[in-house]
């Protein structure tokens, strides 16, 4: 079975697969000017990286460097900063918390109703609260390549992959290694165990490579940096 597809369904029910179903696109929206009508076009959308929803805590959750180009810049030179896709309605997005050092971002997403809003967390994951151990079985989802490989719903692509190494340790900053396919636009994915798919491991944040987008070997943030950081915030 190919272990990177769009789409991984339990076959005995049919469902999604939570992690397929918490992420998001994380982007922009630039109007585009045409002199020749004089008019401006429909706004382009370009796709940086990946997000997801922490159930725990109703907080939205990317990579830093995925979003800190929009810090201090306006939405004539880059757009407007936008979470969405994946069958959902993109929305307005600022960055309330950047994570410099542990590579993490919190977005506040504007929705037009608290339902909207509850219904969109209902898709999040959960926090795993434990170590995964060498050779446990992953699965994440993301945008590889930005908008480039998006339908019509920008649908995410599902991937597999296992733990390679369960801790790295870097400064104050912990990993997690992971073997599996990851290219650019990745970044900010979540990580689930397979046999517990809505148990966050870690946030796919780069890997060792020459170009750190391309290869089938990537580094996690570990999720105990996500649980820190949503404790911040709503402190």
């Amino acid at each position: 079975m190919d272990k990177n597809r769009k789409v991984e369904e339990n076959t005995s029910t049919g469902v999604l697969a939570p992690v397929y179903e918490a992420v998001r696109c994380v982007g922009a929206l630039k109007p585009v000017f045409d002199p020749r009508k004089n008019l401006f076009k429909p706004p382009e959308l370009t796709v940086g990286g990946t997000g997801f929803w922490v159930r725990d805590c109703g907080l939205f959750v990317t990579c830093a460097h995925v979003v800190q180009k929009y810090l201090g810049r306006s939405i004539d030179e880059l757009g407007m900063l936008v979470v969405g896709g994946n069958g959902h309605q993109f929305e307005r997005a600022t960055i309330v918390v950047v994570d410099y050092q542990h590579d993490l971002a919190l977005l506040d997403v504007s929705f037009p109703t608290k339902e909207v809003f509850e219904k969109e967390v209902k898709t999040g994951l959960l926090l795993a609260g434990a170590d995964p151990d060498v050779s446990v079985a992953v699965a994440y989802a993301g945008f590889p390549f930005g908008q480039d490989l998006l339908d019509s719903k920008q649908s995410p692509t599902y991937a597999e992959g296992c733990v390679g190494k369960s801790i790295l340790h870097e400064g104050e900053r912990t990993e997690i290694q992971f073997s599996g396919p990851v290219v650019g636009g990745y970044s900010g994915a979540p990580v689930v165990l397979k046999s517990e798919p809505d148990k966050l491991v870690g946030v796919l944040s780069n890997g060792p490579v020459e170009d750190g987008n391309t290869g089938n070997i990537f580094r996690g943030i570990h999720w105990k940096h996500v649980l820190a950081l949503c404790k911040m915030a709503r402190a």
